[in-house]
């Protein structure tokens, strides 16, 4: 029998989504107060980081060895995180993956356009009045996979409707409400990982944390800088990554707390970090294609 998982890791993951999309269906269907759905609701909405890092995990490795399922997976995370199939693929992946060095062309960009820190709050609404925009504009250029963003946006929508369709109050506020939180979350995230950090090397633009806390709950993703390296890199593999990149970094982007403000370094303040203090990864680690950067999954 062909196994379902591509990694056994993924096995709890895929349990905490199907657990929660469980509690939604069961408070649609069974329960009639709207002060217990709300209730729900917010009970969910407490734990939102860890179901919007399996969706950011399983757009960069698929979760599942057949590509039915993981579109149907898919789904039901846009139903708990709000973002439809490929929208990871394209903005994520081929946007800021790719452009993340490069202020002027990355479409999760902290720079403005005199060079200044954009505010965090500035940072938060307007990434997230520029998603779809930006899928719109990376997407032209992949026309394959935009096909399918469209087709599965479309599905996501349907199914979302139908629920709509059933209980409008209901599906606004198990499924509509939390949608935007959880893009602010995600967005805001995304700030504290790389702004006001040194571009110029892939060593000096992530912020990185050993809390336990966090990696728990965003599946490991504080060892960003590993992540951005190598982004096929299965998430429970991250930390054996960043074990062979640590001290090649310099210290003011790591840190050991859950909150990534704690990594002192800022670049608008402490200026450019010198080259002596950093290893080059090229140069440490000349043909070894297994730390070099990558932007695509492997979509299936």
């Amino acid at each position: 029998m062909r196994q379902l998982y591509r990694f056994r890791e993924d096995r709890l993951p895929s349990f905490i989504v199907l657990s929660i999309f469980t509690v939604q269906l069961a408070t649609f269907f069974l329960i009639d107060s709207l002060w217990v759905v709300a209730a729900v609701m917010l009970g969910l909405l407490s734990m939102s980081a860890m179901p919007g890092s399996i969706s950011h995990n399983h757009h960069h490795v698929p979760t599942f060895t057949r590509p039915w399922m993981n579109r149907i997976y898919e789904v039901i995370l846009f139903l708990e995180v709000g973002i439809p199939p490929y929208a990871w693929t394209i903005h994520h992946n081929l946007g800021h993956h790719k452009d993340y060095l490069d202020q002027e062309k990355d479409p999760a960009n902290w720079r403005q356009a005199d060079g200044s820190v954009m505010s965090r709050i500035r940072y938060d609404v307007v990434g997230s009045l520029r998603i779809y925009p930006e899928i719109w504009r990376i997407g032209r250029d992949y026309p394959e996979l935009f096909r399918r963003f469209k087709l599965w946006g479309s599905v996501s929508l349907v199914v979302l409707g139908v629920f709509v369709a059933l209980d409008p109050v209901k599906a606004l506020l198990l499924f509509v409400v939390p949608m935007p939180v959880m893009y602010l979350g995600l967005l805001d995230n995304t700030y504290m990982q790389h702004s006001d950090l040194d571009t110029s090397s892939h060593l000096t633009a992530s912020r990185n944390t050993t809390s336990r806390l966090y990696n728990l709950i965003s599946w490991n993703l504080g060892y960003h800088t590993a992540h951005h390296l190598k982004p096929s890199v299965h998430w429970s593999r991250l930390p054996a990554l960043d074990a062979t990149l640590a001290a090649r970094m310099p210290e003011g982007v790591r840190c050991e707390s859950v909150l990534l403000s704690a990594c002192t370094y800022r670049h608008s303040r402490d200026g450019a970090v010198p080259a002596a203090e950093i290893i080059p990864i090229m140069h440490a680690a000349r043909g070894q294609a297994d730390l070099m950067p990558e932007v695509i999954r492997s979509v299936s």
